[in-house]
């Protein structure tokens, strides 16, 4: 009987009868060859792909076929503190050992195996998703074309652990996901008519005006819809190929099985989609047309379902006939305690007969076809990106597009969280209140001096500080979901960054307002709109500088403890050169010229110029003999500050404010890169 040629593998939605057939082939076989061969079937009825445009996508997409053989994966041990300093090697553990395997556009894939055995792993490295330290070997190949991180713009990864904005509404997410991952050709009209499949097809049309939340809180959907939804994220463009971990953790039996019917039909127009699956109902297991069982790094088993009873009985180790399959599998290939060595010679014996049986041969004849193919595309030039599966792929919206509507998720959820702006304003209405009353109505006399600088520098510290530790938690609260959207494609790391610097400025801008609101005329500064629109504008520079210095630091370090370990000596750095605690004349030479990174000095001398550059009168109340500060020009020198210095305060107040940006948005970038 003839092999099936790979070019028969094209799919539609409509034969039914194909796949019925192909089915009871399957169930008839003997287990000689895992791939179909049918030779009754005219050409006709086989299932065609590549005929279904899909959401987002441009045109004929062709089927992907997905092979990877010699495939060792090795993991790093993590570095301790008491290691960094030693002469000694960190270990490294051989996750996956020459695992191979083949799927093809149609198939329903099931890995499955015991806990460590390596499936997320497998999966990880299949879609070119592994970390950084670790170590992928073998050879990955879609459609014969060596796998690169280019793959993530046809496949999508349905993540075993959920990631969202919780301020967002189910419809606003998916609207959001919309504009950054369907095609950017795609019309409004198409985007709401996606939606609207999805929130339906899920189930999920109860809940689409509800936030998302936070789990463990009342106002925040459940576990089973937080996966629906993280589902609908990953099929909203219809990839043709697509990754799940895990998609039915934390859904009941319902919920599951309505989830894997939805892959199941999607398989059947075509798709390739590999999916790990734990414990799944005897239910839910038929449906998965194909199984890879994975043990202790090796491969087990890959074929047809129906094929692993066969082979597992073949091996003396019958499934019962009230048992779940999928179970028995499971425990078969685990390690018991107590009986490990026993455990791993049966592990052993079961991989060493699969890689000498027909179903091992059947797959090496698929993954031998895509090598042959992968020699002829190098010998042609054809490039993975040059392929028509590729080519197809959503064309995703630009620069501003991403930049636009990463700003209103990032504004939308800023305004989503009032109770941090109401608990802000309140303790700067209290802090202004505090400091106005204690300097009611100073005097320009020779004690007004000291008690105006303090004002200031008051001034300068009461926004600086909040400024700065309101946006500490602002990046490493958000750091999982920006890394995986960020290595899902979905937009850029810089329009990332700049959206929340955007989203963070309003907020850097009136709270100093009310501050100088309050405070400026209880302690009763000079009275005029002149000198008080210049204080205002200091006071938000300073804020906004400050926020920068936060950003900057939130971005470079991983947690809060080391970001504090940086801060505080910084923060002491700036307190001292700020121009109060010290003449900056005096300061030493080797260290003088850090005054130039602090801000808090361009702040004090820009409210000290504005408040003393026009006074020229005063009061001197001091014994003969004793100096007197007699005019405003005089407190500007004595505190080494220049009173045309104005200008130039502002401007590298924003030149700190854009180096601080540039510094957080490249630890950001590399940090992405590095993950």
């Amino acid at each position: 009987m003839p092999e099936l040629e790979e070019d028969q593998f094209e799919d539609t939605e409509s034969s039914l009868l194909a796949s019925e057939q192909c089915n009871r082939h399957f169930q008839s076989s003997s287990g000689a060859l895992d791939v179909p061969v049918l030779k009754a079937l005219p050409r006709n009825d086989w299932p065609r792909r590549g005929k279904r445009k899909g959401y987002g996508t441009l045109g004929k997409q062709e089927g992907i076929t997905l092979t990877w053989h010699d495939l060792t994966v090795y993991v790093p041990e993590k570095k301790s503190c008491f290691r960094r300093n030693t002469n000694v090697k960190p270990t490294v553990t051989k996750v996956l050992n020459n695992v191979f395997g083949a799927v093809r556009p149609g198939s329903l894939l099931a890995m499955m195996g015991a806990s460590g055995a390596g499936k997320t792993t497998l999966m990880n490295a299949l879609a070119h998703r592994t970390a950084g330290r670790v170590v992928v070997e073998g050879d990955i190949l879609v459609n014969g074309h060596r796998v690169n991180p280019a793959i993530s713009t046809l496949a999508g990864y349905v993540h075993q652990h959920d990631l969202f904005l919780g301020s967002l509404t189910v419809n606003e997410h998916l609207t959001f996901m919309t504009r950054l991952k369907m095609d950017r050709r795609s019309t409004q009209i198409q985007r709401e008519k996606r939606v609207k499949e999805l929130l339906t097809d899920l189930g999920l049309l109860d809940v689409q005006n509800s936030r998302i939340g936070v789990p463990g809180t009342d106002k925040s959907l459940s576990g089973g819809e937080r996966k629906r939804l993280a589902f609908a994220t990953e099929i909203l463009t219809d990839p043709p190929l697509l990754f799940c971990d895990e998609p039915a953790t934390g859904l009941d039996s319902f919920n599951a099985k309505i989830m894997v019917k939805i892959m199941k039909d999607m398989a059947t127009r075509g798709k390739t989609i590999l999916c790990t699956i734990h414990q799944p109902s005897s239910e839910i297991f038929a449906m998965f047309d194909r199984l890879l069982l994975l043990a202790e790094g090796r491969v087990a088993y890959m074929g047809s379902s129906v094929g692993a009873l066969e082979f597992f009985e073949s091996l003396g180790h019958k499934c019962p006939s009230k048992f779940n399959p999928a179970d028995y599998y499971i425990h078969t290939l685990a390690v018991f305690p107590g009986h490990e060595n026993r455990s791993m010679d049966r592990i052993e014996r079961i991989c060493d007969s699969y890689t000498t049986s027909s179903y091992c041969k059947s797959i090496e004849m698929v993954i031998l076809q895509q090598d042959n193919r992968h020699l002829f595309n190098l010998e042609s030039g054809s490039s993975f990106e040059d392929e028509s599966f590729h080519r197809n792929t959503p064309e995703k919206p630009g620069w501003p597009v991403q930049l636009w509507w990463l700003t209103w998720r990032a504004l939308l959820d800023s305004y989503r969280n009032p109770s941090v702006h109401y608990i802000r304003m309140i303790k700067k209405i209290i802090a202004a209140l505090i400091i106005g009353l204690s300097y009611t109505k100073v005097q320009l006399n020779q004690a007004g001096i000291q008690d105006i600088e303090g004002v200031l520098f008051l001034f300068v510290t009461q926004n600086a500080f909040p400024a700065i530790y309101g946006v500490l938690n602002l990046f490493p609260l958000e750091m999982p979901l920006f890394f995986r959207e960020y290595k899902n494609g979905i937009y850029r790391s810089d329009t990332y960054y700049i959206s929340k610097m955007v989203s963070q400025i309003p907020g850097f801008v009136v709270d100093p307002v009310v501050f100088c609101l309050i405070c400026y005329w209880v302690v009763g500064l000079q009275r005029h709109f002149y000198h008080f629109s210049i204080t205002v504008l200091v006071t938000v520079a300073n804020a906004v500088t400050a926020s920068a210095c936060g950003s900057m630091v939130s971005t470079t370090f991983e947690n809060l403890p080391n970001i504090m370990l940086f801060l505080l000596p910084f923060q002491l750095i700036l307190l001292i050169y700020g121009g109060l605690f010290m003449n900056l004349r005096s300061m030493p030479l080797y260290i003088g010229w850090a005054k130039y990174f602090s801000w808090f000095m361009y702040s004090n001398e820009a409210l000290t110029i504005t408040q003393w550059k026009d006074i020229k009168n005063i009061t001197c109340e001091m014994p003969p003999g004793v100096p007197c500060l007699r005019t405003g020009v005089q407190v500007i020198e004595k505190y080494a500050f220049h009173k045309s210095h104005l200008s130039a305060d502002f401007a590298l107040m924003g030149l700190l404010y854009c180096g601080f940006h540039f510094l957080g948005f490249l630890a950001l970038h590399l940090r992405a890169k590095k993950k």
